[in-house]
């Protein structure tokens, strides 16, 4: 299990998440997981490369049949769960149209 899947198992516990690969790469760790909700799915590929200290840059991609999301950053852990959070309930609104 991943940062991604971690999160988004505690933060949404009416998501079903599975975990469709993760990976390190050098030093970036890479994870890519499936979601669903009322048979609805999203793919989410996320990645992170800790910089220093609390710091870390990071990459998220979010896909469902009719939207995507593409963020990218440099953030705190505390940075990267809001902007996680944001977009994962942005999807989820998404697939409710």
């Amino acid at each position: 299990m991943g940062y991604l899947s971690e999160t988004l198992r505690r933060e949404y516990s009416d998501l079903a998440v599975r975990d469709v690969y993760s990976t390190k790469l050098g030093d970036t760790d890479i994870e890519i997981i499936e979601v669903s909700k009322d048979d609805k799915k999203f793919i989410a590929m996320f990645q992170s490369h800790h910089v220093k200290e609390n710091l870390f840059r990071w990459s998220l991609i979010i896909t469902s049949a009719k939207h995507t999301r593409t963020l990218k950053g440099m953030d705190t852990v505390e940075g990267i769960e809001l902007a996680l959070k944001s977009s994962v309930e942005a999807m989820i609104a998404g697939m409710k149209e």
